[in-house]
């Protein structure tokens, strides 16, 4: 009897732990990269934001943070809910491996070089977040994913735009 039960809960278990690993690959490859790529991408500009709210004294480097904060936490909540939609594994919501370098980095800059620092990491990151975007948009398989990202587009875009004009006016290149 007792080694029915531990059998039992051995094999309630293995059970378990095989629907959890199925779970973390539901979805095409090309779907779970870009929920990654999307979810890192969201916290990176958060935490970029953060850092500019209190290291910048720039009006406008505020303002873009506040509006960094506000428009990538929708996004971020989009994502979720296209992700429980499609039954996918929720989008990481933490900064990937290439972007803790470029944190780092910046959360160690001080005036007056902070701002023309940022601005030149959110061009990149913006630039990056497009065409990755742009590119699940037009090839993506997971519909509830593919609606998300090609609203984040104009999003991107109006990021990527703002950021492109503040480098300049900083003297970045």
């Amino acid at each position: 009897m007792m080694r029915s039960a531990i059998l039992a809960g051995a094999t309630a278990i293995a059970v378990l732990a095989s629907a959890a690993a199925l779970a973390q690959q539901t979805g095409s490859r090309q779907t779970r990269e870009y929920v990654q790529s999307a979810g890192q991408s969201d916290a990176f500009e958060k935490l970029e934001a953060e850092t500019a709210l209190t290291q910048s004294h720039d009006p406008q480097v505020q303002a873009f943070a506040h509006k960094m904060l506000q428009d990538h936490s929708r996004l971020s909540n989009a994502l979720q809910q296209a992700t429980a939609k499609a039954g996918l594994m929720p989008a990481p919501m933490d900064v990937g491996a290439d972007q803790a370098p470029l944190l780092a980095a910046l959360q160690s800059v001080k005036e007056p070089d902070f701002d023309r620092v940022y601005w030149k990491q959110q061009v990149l990151a913006h630039r990056s977040a497009l065409t990755t975007t742009q590119q699940y948009v037009t090839n993506g398989d997971s519909p509830a994913v593919r609606q998300v990202a090609a609203s984040a587009l104009p999003i991107i875009t109006a990021h990527l735009a703002m950021a492109e004009r503040m480098m300049a006016k900083s003297g970045g290149s």
